[in-house]
């Protein structure tokens, strides 16, 4: 027997099933479908800094109330917090939109990461605090900073871009320390309590090396300032030839630590007091501070070719990078060689290559890396900011 009437009725069921199903899966989840033009997303960046995105959309028919952006990147990712993603190399960085039980198709833009010849500032602070000196100095290959008007101590990782806090000088109330130097695996820096401390990285421990001289508040002239944290007068405190150099800041003094010994001397003094934006840095022999150059030699002094400071245009501070000093001068990255100074080849580099401006203050390099973990402006802004510079 047929029972046309019961197939005619199965027969609009199952049709009438297709065409709910048909309707859920085409059911967008936005009101048009995405394009290139709805995704932003930040597609140069330096390398171990932030590339960050979004999408703009307007809610479709089956919106489920809330939306959630399902990030892939290609390349490789330090970190990622969010839509926001740490960057190592250069990739492609994909988004879905996920909303209820659907989602759009992926949206893909590239992303290039330069690592030649750039500067930049990394999205990360300083962990140190704010201050306007600070201690930075290179031993045995490893960035170390901290201190200024804080008790603290940070080593660098050139993998991690991270900072790790270490021992700090234990037993010590107002302490500050301004400069420092690094000898033989070692490092130094003076408080302004005038004593030397000696830092041995294997033990992560601090040695109290004794009286400097001559009263530090005298050396530097900090009496002048009712409060230390306002003193933006650059402190001397360099290496070379295997002894420590610290002085100048606000007054002309210089003086000399023999490790060996353990014996300070003072030096012929400079022929004027030290102004807020000089640089210094010694280089083959010779202690270069803002227009005077120092022979250590011949303990004498002599104006140099060039003004090292922010007022000739000069910036951050010259530190040794590939044999030579490295440093800045009129949004420039430039190399001084004991003769003159000039401009770095950056080979075809086009982007983030403008070296920043009308800061000073104290870095280090290593490997392929330059480090400013501090700053100081013009304006005598605290810096809380670190600056790079990479060559890879």
């Amino acid at each position: 027997m047929k029972y046309p009437f019961l197939n005619a009725v199965l027969l609009v069921s199952i049709l009438a099933g297709c065409d709910l199903l048909n309707q859920e899966e085409d059911c967008p989840i936005t009101a048009e479908p995405l394009t290139d033009e709805d995704y932003t997303l930040t597609q140069d960046v330096v390398y171990h800094n932030t590339v960050s995105g979004d999408v703009y959309y307007i809610a479709g028919e089956c919106f489920g109330g809330s939306a959630e952006l399902v990030w892939d990147y290609s390349g490789e990712v330090y970190e990622v917090n969010g839509r926001v993603h740490e960057v190592l190399s250069s990739g492609t960085m994909c988004v879905e939109l996920h909303s209820g039980d659907g989602k759009t198709d992926p949206l893909c833009k590239d992303v290039t990461v330069h690592r030649k010849h750039v500067w930049a500032t990394h999205y990360l602070d300083f962990p140190g605090g704010k201050t306007k000196q600070s201690v930075v100095m290179n031993i045995n290959g490893t960035i170390y900073s901290g201190f200024g008007m804080f008790n603290n101590w940070y080593r660098f990782d050139t993998l991690t871009f991270r900072w790790t806090e270490r021992t700090n000088i234990p037993n010590l109330l107002d302490f500050n320390a301004f400069a420092g130097f690094a000898i033989n695996g070692k490092g130094y820096l003076v408080g302004n309590n005038s004593i030397l401390y000696e830092y041995n990285p294997s033990a992560d421990t601090w040695t109290n090396k004794g009286q400097l001289p001559t009263l530090v508040s005298s050396m530097l002239n900090l009496g002048a300032f009712g409060d230390r944290a306002q003193y933006d007068n650059p402190v001397l405190g360099i290496s070379e030839g295997g002894k420590g150099y610290f002085g100048i800041g606000a007054l002309e003094h210089l003086y000399e630590y023999n490790p060996a010994t353990n014996q300070w001397t003072q030096l012929a003094d400079r022929p004027e007091r030290g102004k807020v934006g000089e640089l210094f840095f010694a280089y083959q022999g010779k202690i270069y501070t803002g227009k005077y150059v120092y022979d250590i030699a011949t303990d004498t002094w002599a104006r140099g070719g060039e003004n090292f400071s922010v007022d000739a245009g000069f910036a951050l501070g010259f530190v040794p990078f590939k044999g030579v000093m490295y440093g800045c001068w009129e949004n420039k990255t430039v190399q001084f060689d004991g003769e003159e100074v000039t401009e770095v080849d950056l080979e075809g580099a086009t982007m983030f290559t403008n070296a920043p401006s009308g800061l000073f203050g104290n870095g280090a390099a290593t490997g392929d890396i330059v480090v400013f973990p501090r700053l100081m402006g013009m304006l005598g802004q605290d810096e809380i900011l670190w600056r790079y510079y990479i060559d890879k």
